[in-house]
């Protein structure tokens, strides 16, 4: 009965892997491009090139190969622990004022990184585990996308052949969570696939252990959840104005930013309280309000904007729930 429906998902899907398989291509190719500059071995020797450095080599009692290089000039020392299948293990002390973190990535994972008295240190960790909630945020922005995409299956129907989708023989509830169930289906596969597009590039560059862990696993079921939810708030829009939905479609991203921003105004005069205040209503109602994209060091990462995150998720299963319903209830409403 949903076989359509079916036919809209598997466009869009074939079209998100393509989109990701030319992305996989493209690391390839950097990656094999840049094949001789991302080696540890290579990052050393161009530290070395400076007469004032000095490299020790050394096999501590465990049989780890350590390398030490001591740049004078820079006030800078790295130590290189080579663990073997394990990976290498780097620490890095050097001048705050001459930190280059942002230089670092492509070494390997930066496990930590702390100041004290002047003196940076860093860790890096070649085989360390990279947190899943980085594939995550990209995965949600696909998948977002994706239900934007697929977001008008009643109206669609409504459009034109209103007279022959009433003919199916399935009662209307039934076709109704069948259409929802499908689209559902191809954005937690387009989702997936992104994952797995990530992981794939991942192991181009660096170790393959993922972090599940925590915050991670947080991330994992609230990026389920939110374009889920984004997706049944604009299924009810469409559905309730069927002649306009790809006005509602079109629009739905820029009022959903605008309404953000507007949630962030200053307080300078009574004219921006009252749009702030009213802002802030509505963004009670957009399933995005609710997800947390940044704060991975902060202390307080289970609490976003005073609440939790269990109270966060129960908001978005509950938006998703209540949009689902009012969408297949206007459904049962339309008439030829």
């Amino acid at each position: 009965m949903n076989y359509v429906e079916w036919l809209r998902v598997r466009n869009c899907f074939r079209i998100v892997a393509i989109i990701l398989a030319i992305l996989v291509v493209l690391a390839v190719i950097l990656r094999i491009s840049l094949a001789r500059h991302l080696s540890i071995d290579s990052w050393v020797a161009q530290m070395t090139t400076d007469p004032t450095t000095k490299v020790t080599h050394s096999i501590l009692v465990d049989g780890t190969k350590r390398t030490v290089v001591d740049d004078v000039a820079e006030r800078t020392r790295v130590v290189i622990d080579d663990r073997g299948s394990a990976g290498k293990h780097i620490v890095i002390t050097e001048p705050s004022s001459h930190s280059h973190n942002e230089s670092y990535s492509h070494v390997g994972n930066i496990i930590s990184s702390r100041t004290y008295d002047g003196v940076k240190t860093t860790v890096i960790d070649t085989n360390g585990s990279v947190p899943l909630l980085y594939y995550m945020a990209f995965a949600d922005i696909v998948g977002l996308i994706v239900a934007t995409i697929l977001a008008a299956p009643f109206a669609r129907e409504i459009d034109g052949h209103l007279e022959i989708a009433l003919t199916k023989p399935c009662p209307r509830e039934r076709f109704a969570l069948g259409t929802m169930g499908a689209d559902a289906v191809g954005i937690l596969a387009s989702s997936l696939l992104t994952i797995l597009a990530l992981y794939l590039c991942q192991l181009l560059f660096e170790g393959w252990r993922l972090d599940f862990s925590g915050e991670n696993a947080r991330g994992i079921i609230m990026g389920a959840a939110l374009p889920l939810a984004w997706y049944a708030l604009l299924c009810a829009a469409t559905t309730w104005l069927p002649r306009s939905y790809g006005a509602v479609l079109g629009f739905a991203w820029p009022v959903a930013i605008v309404i953000g921003g507007l949630t962030q105004l200053e307080p300078s005069n009574t004219v921006a309280v009252i749009v702030r205040d009213a802002a802030w209503v509505l963004s009670r109602f957009d399933p995005l309000t609710y997800v947390k994209l940044g704060g991975m060091s902060s202390p307080t990462n289970d609490v976003y904007d005073g609440m939790s995150f269990g109270l966060r998720l129960s908001i978005e299963l509950l938006l998703l729930v209540v949009y689902g319903a009012l969408a297949v209830w206007q459904w049962r409403r339309v008439e030829a």
